[in-house]
């Protein structure tokens, strides 16, 4: 049997995956990742991970078509490397290099939100549709544009940067060194301080009451459970939340006229509450020359969308054939 081969190399875990040809998840293991290593030793790790998932499945490393490696961070573009990233640390990190030290077949690098919109296109939400937009929320965020079925990263690989396009001139300053960027407005990370700092303002929050009295506990669901209890500032927070995704959305929508936005993180647990709201404005202010709008979707790729879509590389390169 032929098959792909998905590696994720995260902050926390190193995952492998074992995926057939249509995108279907067929095993996965996982590791600690232990970044504070040489990059050598961290590739070995991912490697004897690999193996021994094939060999657990009884199956011929030789039947292997390639493997796809998905990280956080700006890879080349020739898919070889991961020129920077702030979460994993990584600088010019040579990973196809290292991976040729114990594999033959063809290795692709890429960052781990691009390949999430791949599986994403191949598998999931946006399948058998070939314009697609796909958008992570969680502590920061993330997201990839899939083209005529093809990863679309720019001449130089490390494009697609959504988190980055400015919402708010006046908001706050992001780590990238603009303000008011997507994420310092739409991450998990920004909406749970702005629900901490609505709790320390109010005492009579009724944030307190859905967080059990204690502020470790608030999450990206919380302000949304205070507003259904009637508190209104939570209100104005899950407002403007909307308001400032809705104008993200638009701005991509216009830009790329996707046949979907797929959404996927924490937030998207809220379901149709979250969407009608924005897709409400999508449809009103998304301009179109036919009254067929791109659509709004939740993932349904989950967990397995980066290990996916690392694995499908070898098949969807962005690099046209």
């Amino acid at each position: 049997m032929k098959y792909n081969i998905g590696v994720e190399i995260g902050a926390t875990l190193i995952q492998a995956a074992i995926v057939d040809k249509y995108g279907r998840l067929l095993a996965r293991c996982k590791t600690p990742s232990h970044l504070d290593r040489p990059l050598p030793d961290i590739i070995q790790t991912a490697a004897e991970l690999v193996m021994d998932l094939v060999e657990k499945q009884d199956l011929d490393i030789k039947s292997a078509k390639s493997i796809g490696v998905a990280s956080p961070g700006e890879p080349d573009a020739e898919g070889t490397k991961i020129l920077k990233s702030y979460v994993t640390g990584f600088y010019n990190a040579p990973i196809k290099e290292e991976f040729a030290k114990y594999f033959k077949q063809p290795v692709y690098v890429e960052n781990d939100a691009h390949c999430a919109a791949l599986a994403e296109s191949v598998a999931g939400a946006a399948e058998d549709l070939d314009y697609s937009v796909t958008i992570n929320i969680g502590t920061g965020i993330s997201g990839g544009i899939i083209i005529n079925n093809r990863i679309y990263a720019g001449f130089n690989g490390a494009g697609a940067s959504m988190a980055h396009t400015v919402i708010d001139k006046h908001g706050k300053k992001c780590y990238c060194g603009r303000t008011g960027c997507f994420e310092t407005v739409c991450s998990t990370k920004a909406l749970i301080q702005q629900t901490r700092e609505l709790a320390e303002k109010d005492k009579t929050s009724k944030i307190w009451d859905v967080c059990e009295g204690d502020l470790a506990k608030v999450n990206e669901l919380t302000v949304y459970n205070a507003m259904v209890k009637g508190d209104a500032g939570a209100k104005q927070i899950f407002d403007e939340y909307v308001d400032n995704m809705s104008i993200a959305l638009i701005n991509f929508a216009n830009l790329f006229m996707p046949e979907v936005i797929v959404l996927c993180g924490g937030i998207t647990d809220l379901g149709e509450k979250l969407l009608k709201p924005i897709r409400e404005r999508l449809n009103a202010e998304v301009i179109s020359r036919e009254t067929t709008l791109p659509m709004l979707k939740l993932s349904e790729m989950g967990s397995a969308s980066v290990l996916v879509g690392a694995a499908m590389l070898g098949t969807y390169w962005h690099e046209m054939p």
